[in-house]
């Protein structure tokens, strides 16, 4: 479980979240949504740990993985799709090639992962961002607007995992 008491968060004197409190259970999905500009993709860093909030509490399990992507995912361009997946496993050095392999079948990249990531789409890199998150197959996966420039099928791939 993840758990906001009364998190807020500024900015050079501005408030950019102000007394957020919700509660996230184990084994469900749940959705942030509002408008452009209102603290989503800041929340879901504190979230992840890579900000800090000013004031209130934030309680996460320190036995929680995280997928996380934040925005628009960026890549080695001048490498393929399996070079930039394998490097980043390295980096925890607990991926295999099988569950990288799985994960590009998931977003639909296996075919496409000997190819330079400077010839994909902008739905593709957005594909190959999901696919860095859910290679490892993390206890939470937080994903701030995975739907940017995915077509209807890839829309439905996504929404499914």
């Amino acid at each position: 479980m993840i758990q906001l008491v009364n998190i807020s968060k500024t900015i050079s004197n501005k408030e950019v979240l102000k007394n957020i409190s919700l509660e996230l259970s184990d084994g469900k999905m749940y959705l942030l949504n509002g408008h452009n500009g209102c603290g989503k993709s800041m929340l879901l860093r504190m979230i992840c740990g890579l900000i800090k909030p000013t004031d209130g509490k934030l309680n996460c399990s320190l036995d929680y993985s995280y997928g996380v992507i934040i925005e628009t995912p960026a890549f080695m361009e001048n490498e393929t799709a399996m070079y930039n997946m394998k490097y980043l496993a390295a980096i925890k050095n607990k991926i295999s090639k099988d569950e990288i392999y799985e994960a590009l079948k998931l977003v639909n990249l296996y075919d496409q992962r000997n190819s330079k990531v400077k010839t994909y789409s902008l739905g593709m890199r957005q594909r190959l961002g999901i696919c860095q998150a859910i290679m490892e197959n993390p206890d939470v996966l937080l994903l701030d607007e995975p739907f940017n420039a995915l077509d209807e099928d890839n829309y439905k791939t996504v929404f499914d995992i």
